[in-house]
């Protein structure tokens, strides 16, 4: 009996040991404000995120509670990074200072809701599953963020939120794969170079779409800060860099878009004649440094219009700050 007690705390070390890990809070903010534009689709999006990742020394960490009974079913192996956020969005038409919007233009719409993520990577690929649960419509507060934005920027006070896309649950979910090639091979303590093809869909009454995103990152800390990347998918983050180290980056993502709340087919604001534009194409810029406890990143991204009313790409920024907690 005595050895079966002094047995216990060696098995209770054992098992922490094998989930060793890191949590980091993490609050994103994305607007076109940054790019010098306003209105016209995507126009904001704040994040604020609490993300686990393995420390230094180990390979995996205790799955993300809500997807850990499903993960294995869409193939994903050990969970290296899982990430819960909050996170609000919106979109508008281009003109804002229009009471009545122009029905062929994007619609007023504005989202809040929950994004449970998980990443594994083994070796060279790397998995991710999320799962996203919220709301779409007034009681997001999306109106009321834009309103404050634009009181202490002095921007053009939004007009047309009175016909802002109806109450509706968000339902979502994404599987998304990325392959990542290292011509000169990892590099901890010098800058290299690493090429990353990123690939999958997501499925939801707020957009269904499938595409691929190409990107080129010159750094340090590559390898451990690639399981980041994956927050690039459905514009949930900027890439990061985990502990110590720096990185530029540039992409390309290319989506074919199936639907989008608001637009087309998909539950249209009643009178909205928008059509959505089929192919959606993002050019990005970035840059991410990590001293330790804390990290920043922002990006430069510019995009298709959602709409086929015009040909004008639409141009936003984004920026990400880390903080590893106690």
């Amino acid at each position: 009996m005595r050895h079966r007690y002094l047995l216990l705390p060696a098995m209770l070390m054992l098992a922490a040991s094998t989930h060793a890990e890191e949590t980091r809070f993490s609050v994103t903010l994305q607007n076109d404000i940054f790019a010098g534009s306003d209105g016209g689709g995507y126009t904001n999006g704040i994040a604020l995120a609490s993300m686990r990742s393995a420390s230094p020394g180990e390979t995996s960490i205790a799955p993300q509670w809500l997807l850990a009974p499903v993960t294995s079913w869409f193939g994903l192996g050990p969970a290296t990074l899982t990430l819960s956020s909050l996170n609000q969005m919106m979109m508008t038409p281009a003109d804002l200072t229009r009471k009545i919007p122009d029905p062929a233009d994007s619609p007023y719409m504005g989202a809040l809701w929950y994004r449970s993520a998980q990443v594994s990577v083994q070796d060279d690929i790397a998995d991710m599953l999320a799962f996203n649960l919220g709301i779409i419509g007034p009681a997001s507060g999306a109106r009321q963020t834009q309103t404050f934005i634009h009181s202490i920027t002095g921007s053009d006070k939004p007009q047309g939120w009175d016909y802002q896309v109806h109450k509706r649950t968000l339902l979502g979910i994404e599987r998304y794969r990325a392959i990542r090639v290292t011509p000169e091979g990892d590099t901890a303590d010098r800058p290299g170079t690493d090429f990353i093809a990123l690939g999958g869909a997501s499925l939801g009454n707020w957009q269904s779409s499938a595409g691929v995103t190409l990107m080129l990152r010159y750094g340090t800390g590559l390898k451990q800060s690639y399981p980041t990347v994956m927050r690039l998918a459905m514009r949930s983050g900027d890439p990061g860099v985990i502990g110590r180290g720096w990185f530029a980056y540039t992409g390309l993502h290319a989506d074919r878009m199936f639907s989008q709340m608001g637009i087309g087919s998909n539950q249209p604001v009643q009178g909205s004649t928008a059509k959505l534009r089929e192919t959606q194409v993002v050019g990005l810029v970035g840059f991410a440094y990590g001293w330790g406890d804390s990290a920043l990143s922002f990006s430069a991204q510019n995009s298709s219009s959602l709409t086929t009313v015009t040909g004008r790409r639409k141009a936003y920024g984004s920026i990400t700050y880390t903080r590893l907690l106690p």
